[in-house]
């Protein structure tokens, strides 16, 4: 068949038989002449896994690597396509006819012959199979991680924006709770500074406006520190 146009591709894909020799070499030819079009790199990668065998290991890497797509690649590959052609020579009695899958029942009728290279076959597209698993979980653990640790940055920013001062609160003389009030001061204003060297002045006005609630009797002093980075804020501007 000479492809001219779409319409003759289509009817090549619509009659397509993986064991047909002559339908091998036209999706090679194909492959070469568009070598983008990933649709005519999955046909002739189905012929190769039916015919030439020693080419299927190679093509697959190139057509893995190429395609937009791996899960529908791996899919197409493990489907069972047959011809009508061969539908038709091989139709089943009566008496072994299979409720739906015919595609099952042709294959066990194949020789030994055939029945090895489909034992090969089966072996390479499983390790196709565990090495495309491998890779999705790879990438889902790794996009995991990253959004684990943007999750705890993010807490670890915002909790200076949560902290309200408690109207309840009664000051009591209590060390374990003024020794974690001081460190809480202290991390805080350096987050502050810190900030402002990274020049994220709002977070920095945030974190003394925070501080100011927390400790109103030194609110005049976080105040001056806010003027200051607004004015910083404008020269930088």
């Amino acid at each position: 068949m000479v492809i001219k146009d779409s319409k003759s591709l289509f009817s090549l894909i619509e009659q397509f038989d993986p064991n047909n020799k002559d339908h091998l070499s036209q999706f090679e030819e194909l492959s070469k002449i568009y070598p983008n079009f990933h649709l005519l790199r999955m046909y002739y990668l189905k012929a190769l896994q039916h015919q030439e065998v020693s080419k299927f290991d190679k093509s697959l890497s190139q057509t893995s690597i190429a395609t937009y797509d791996r899960e529908l690649l791996y899919q197409f590959i493990e489907s069972n396509l047959t011809s009508k052609k061969i539908s038709k020579k091989k139709r089943p009695t009566r008496k072994d006819k299979p409720k739906r899958n015919t595609s099952n029942h042709i294959d066990k009728e194949k020789n030994v012959g055939e029945k090895m290279k489909s034992n090969d076959l089966l072996s390479k597209t499983l390790k196709f199979s565990e090495w495309a698993i491998y890779l999705n979980s790879k990438n889902e653990s790794s996009k995991k991680n990253n959004l684990d640790n943007f999750q705890l940055f993010d807490d670890f920013l915002e909790i200076t924006e949560r902290i309200i001062p408690d109207k309840n609160f009664k000051n009591k003389e209590d060390l374990s709770k003024k020794s974690w009030s001081s460190n809480y001061e202290l991390m805080t204003e350096t987050l502050a500074k810190v900030f402002v060297k990274q020049k994220k002045f709002r977070k920095a006005i945030e974190a003394y406006e925070i501080l100011g609630l927390k400790y109103p009797e030194k609110n005049s002093l976080f105040a001056n520190q806010i003027r200051e980075i607004k004015k910083l804020k404008k020269t930088k501007k």
